[in-house]
């Protein structure tokens, strides 16, 4: 009796135990169900949660969704808003502002969402959001007034202004080149690694001058399409300091004569304001989740876009995104410099202490529409009493197709005006956008800054939630946005294909039996 009795015990224990000395292969399997249940509700809930929800659906923020501002016309521009917030209720979308202007007046206007993936702070009007490549945007609208007043002509040498400019290939580059990103200036070489690019060697403006100026052509002289992401507000700032009366730059000239032409535009390419904007004003950025980038870096497409284990909305990663990882291709050189190798690095505030204006603009969807609504009325004022931004002469110059051509960074044909804007009409998909002249340009994070001439449309949309680059010109998110801005402009003008009545329809189906 004592044995067996001492036996049990020795016996429920091993069990207990028991998985200690199962195989790596026997661990695995008992794992396959949390594994599965993990990548599902990771792939299907929105990238932008705590990590603890996406994978466990645990600390999931049970905050409301929010959203102020303007909607007028809600019978047309209502379905608009309610897909954006949608986004923002979905975790696609963490916060931001979007805005719509229509010959000239405000449709939708308005902000939402958290400025945290804790869903505490409120993304509210007083925001500023970096956009990153989408200030490329304005700042062609800067050039494009330079011009307008005579101190810059798109067809002249840029050693006309800047004489230093013109050593090792470089002498024969137009300001036209720069603008449309064929100067062969895309990425700037490490020269010496005892004085590596950096922030702080930026801090140096003379020195840094002269490095730009010693640059060589990477194509050897001959103009050719490859996109200068970070390094074409660098040289643009070269030039216009030489040629603007009190020797400002870009980012002076905003807000010195944008912002006080037009009233409520806030557009800031250096610092802020205020020290303290940084942190009480300035949105952080969310990046992309990287486990679920690599996981659509492997998967086929047809499982990311399933019901099930994906979103049917999203598009296929860019192959930039491949293209990155080669440290020494053309492509990683341009969008992955060592002195800043991740997106996040752009957004310190070292990172904008040297004006960058191709990728340093911090601003709201409100200024950035109304910019680009004048610019969808040709350059000329929308209000009462304010100046026109371009005279129509300077607009149609500005906006003249320059030409479309492969780019060597990119990999990809976008069609761009001389003024250095994209100018497409293959925007998006085969939906309302098809055949309609879009033109502007879009952030790597996903922000998108257009207009739309025909349509009188001026558009921006601005978020906090970095998404994953899916095209050169922003992602499925602002993309659904537009074309839905289209459907409801397109609706209220009459413009769409008329839907015949049930009775019409039932006639044309006998007709075609008879025939």
């Amino acid at each position: 009796m004592a044995d067996s009795k001492g036996a049990a015990p020795a016996s429920v224990s091993w069990r207990k135990f028991a998985f200690l000395n199962l195989t790596p292969a026997q661990y695995f399997v008992r794992l396959i169900p949390a594994i599965v249940y993990g990548l599902y509700t990771y792939s299907t809930r929105g990238p932008f949660q705590p990590p603890s929800c996406t994978s466990f659906g645990l600390s999931c923020p049970m905050t409301t969704n929010h959203i102020s501002g303007v909607l007028e016309r809600p019978e047309y521009y209502g379905q608009v808003l309610g897909y954006y917030t949608d986004l923002i209720a979905q975790s696609e979308d963490l916060g931001g502002s979007l805005a719509v202007f229509v010959d000239g007046m405000a449709v939708i206007d308005v902000y939402t969402g958290f400025k945290d993936l804790a869903r505490t702070q409120v993304y509210d009007n007083t925001t500023l959001q970096q956009v990153y490549s989408s200030g490329k945007a304005v700042e062609g609208i800067i050039i494009a007034r330079l011009v307008d007043q005579g101190r810059l002509d798109y067809e002249a040498k840029i050693v006309e202004y800047w004489p230093e400019f013109g050593q090792n290939g470089k002498e024969e580059v137009r300001l036209r080149d720069l603008m449309v990103h064929e100067a062969g200036v895309p990425a700037l070489d490490d020269e010496d690694k005892l004085d590596a690019l950096s922030w702080a060697s930026m801090g140096d403006e003379e020195k840094f001058s002269e490095r730009l100026a010693r640059q060589p052509h990477v194509f050897g002289g001959k103009p050719t399409r490859a996109y200068h992401a970070i390094t074409r507000g660098w040289f643009l700032n070269e030039i216009v300091k030489r040629t603007d009366p009190k020797g400002r730059t870009i980012g002076q000239i905003a807000q010195q004569d944008l912002m006080t032409d037009y009233e409520d535009l806030e557009l800031y390419y250096s610092k802020l304001p205020k020290e303290s904007d940084w942190e009480d004003r300035l949105s952080p950025m969310h990046d992309y989740p990287l486990l679920r980038l690599l996981g659509r870096l492997v998967l086929p497409q047809v499982i990311q876009n399933s019901r099930i284990f994906g979103n049917p909305r999203t598009l296929p990663l860019h192959r930039i995104v491949k293209r990155s990882f080669d440290s020494k291709s053309l492509t990683a050189r341009t969008l992955t410099p060592k002195f800043a190798p991740w997106p996040r690095l752009l957004r310190t505030p070292e990172a904008h202490v040297y004006e960058g204006t191709s990728f340093s603009l911090k601003s709201n969807a409100h200024s950035l529409a109304r910019l680009m609504s004048m610019m969808a009325n040709k350059g000329g004022s929308t209000r009462p009493g304010e100046p026109n931004l371009l005279s129509t002469e300077t607009y149609t110059q500005a906006t003249t197709l320059h030409g479309t051509s492969l780019d060597e960074v990119t990999g990809e044909i976008v069609p761009l005006s001389v003024g250095g804007w994209a100018k497409t009409r293959s925007f998006y998909g085969e939906g309302p956008l098809k055949g309609v002249e879009v033109q502007g340009w879009s952030g790597a994070e996903g922000s998108l800054i257009l207009w739309i001439e025909e349509l009188g449309i001026g558009f921006s949309y601005v978020t906090n939630a970095f998404g994953a680059s899916e095209t050169l010109l922003g992602d499925y998110r602002g993309k659904t946005l537009l074309d839905r801005v289209v459907y409801a402009r397109k609706s209220e003008l009459g413009l769409l294909p008329k839907k015949k009545a049930p009775e019409e329809q039932a006639e044309a189906g006998a007709g075609a039996e008879e025939k």
